[in-house]
């Protein structure tokens, strides 16, 4: 007896069509080139699902979201997602179908999505140089109240390194020194005055849709497993670019929309994870932006935890300060020495400050670092698909003379 035919896809996605014509190609293929391309694919959304869900996992439940630690491992799978995607390119008629309809636009998209994801790196990188002389001026107020023997000079040097961190709060008089031009280096040009980083966020999530579902007969269109390929990949720049916004408060931030940039369809593996992780952040960021505007004072306009931190302890240290010099102007006291049980309640506020300190510390360069690498590897994988889009026209070329020379050309995988 016959074998059955494998059941109709009809009315079925491309997410759904992945797994069904994977298996049908297993049953009735038996190519080996098409069946590399399909496993390629499906190594790729995979591999981003695994990620996305162990960053939801790592998520704590409660408290803030957005951490050192979660963007050092949200930047790493970026760069391991797009290892996996340049390993999709790398197969031969994957290259091919990059530059013909319908996965030429989408891969015109991915590389305006590119350029628009480096200058957001760029000033990503400017951000977290300048949190450096925030910590700085947190770490100079901690460790001039952490003295032996506490005078109210040590107050006084503090309360003006806490101005340097708030230089809105700053009171008349007080200034805050702008960051050298060491310090504001980046990874290319400087930002400019008029760069907005919403404005690029909201044109980076602009058009950003899964390929359009077709009916059964057309599945074996070419490019059409390249376009979800693309389409991921663009998804997971947008949704980290969208955190690390979210995080450090990068040059016009406000305009930014705070609603989740991606809306993955559910047959996708990895929608569950990144609409979860979206979601929270989208609350916190909400959260925080309505604690700013009705509480009316200088709230970071970033949600990173470890420098939610530092601002916390450094405002309670001042405001403990302000409180002791009110007491002392009421009593007139002319005595430099502060009493022990002042000294031991703005100790504990500076040991807690230096806490949040080191802890800003600790996860600050290497995310610096990280930020580089995925800066360059982003660059370099703009680079595959550009020389991928190229390879169409060279092709035909070399058809054209097989053709001449009565040698058949190439046979095309449908991806």
């Amino acid at each position: 007896m016959a074998a059955a035919d494998p059941p109709s896809p009809t009315g079925m996605g491309f997410f759904g069509m992945l797994s069904f014509r994977r298996s049908a190609t297993a049953v009735a293929s038996f190519d080996p080139a098409q069946e590399d391309e399909l496993l390629a694919l499906h190594a790729l959304h995979a591999h981003v699902a695994d990620r996305l869900e162990a960053l939801s996992s790592h998520a704590q439940p409660q408290g803030p979201v957005l951490s050192l630690p979660f963007l050092s491992k949200l930047l790493d799978a970026v760069l391991s997602s797009s290892d996996a995607f340049r390993a999709v390119l790398a197969l031969a008629p994957v290259a091919a179908a990059v530059s013909r309809p319908p996965a030429d636009r989408l891969a015109a998209d991915l590389l305006d999505r590119s350029i628009k994801m480096l200058d957001v790196l760029n000033a990503a990188s400017l951000t977290l140089a300048s949190l450096r002389g925030a910590h700085r001026a947190a770490l100079t107020a901690a460790s001039c109240l952490l003295a032996p023997a506490l005078h109210r000079a040590h107050f006084a040097r503090a309360r003006r390194a806490i101005a340097r961190i708030f230089p809105d709060d700053a009171k008349a008089g007080a200034t805050a020194p702008s960051p050298s031009s060491r310090t504001m280096r980046a990874l290319s040009v400087s930002v400019s005055k008029n760069w907005s980083a919403g404005r690029h966020m909201n044109a980076m999530a602009a058009h950003l849709a899964p390929p359009p579902q077709v009916p059964a007969a057309a599945a074996a269109g070419a490019g059409c497993g390249l376009g979800l390929a693309l389409y991921t990949m663009s998804s997971v720049l947008v949704f980290a670019m969208w955190a690390l916004v979210a995080a450090v408060p990068c040059q016009d931030r406000a305009s930014a929309a705070i609603s989740p940039p991606v809306a993955p369809p559910k047959q996708a593996q990895w929608a569950v994870p990144m609409s979860s992780l979206q979601d929270r952040i989208a609350e916190e960021w909400r959260r925080r932006e309505k604690k700013g505007s009705s509480s009316g004072s200088a709230a970071t306009a970033g949600l990173l935890a470890e420098m939610q931190a530092v601002e916390r302890a450094a405002r309670d240290l001042n405001s403990l300060l302000e409180e002791i010099a009110e007491e002392e102007e009421d009593e007139q006291a002319a005595v430099a020495i502060v009493s022990e049980e002042r000294t031991r309640e703005v100790t504990e506020q500076a040991e807690e400050l230096a806490a949040a300190c080191r802890a800003l510390e600790d996860g600050l360069a290497p995310l610096e670092r990280q930020v580089r690498a995925v800066f360059h590897r982003v660059v370099a994988c703009r680079a595959e698909v550009v020389r991928c889009m190229e390879h169409v026209p060279r092709t035909a070329s070399s058809n054209a003379a097989a053709s001449a020379s009565g040698v058949p050309p190439p046979q095309h995988h449908s991806f």
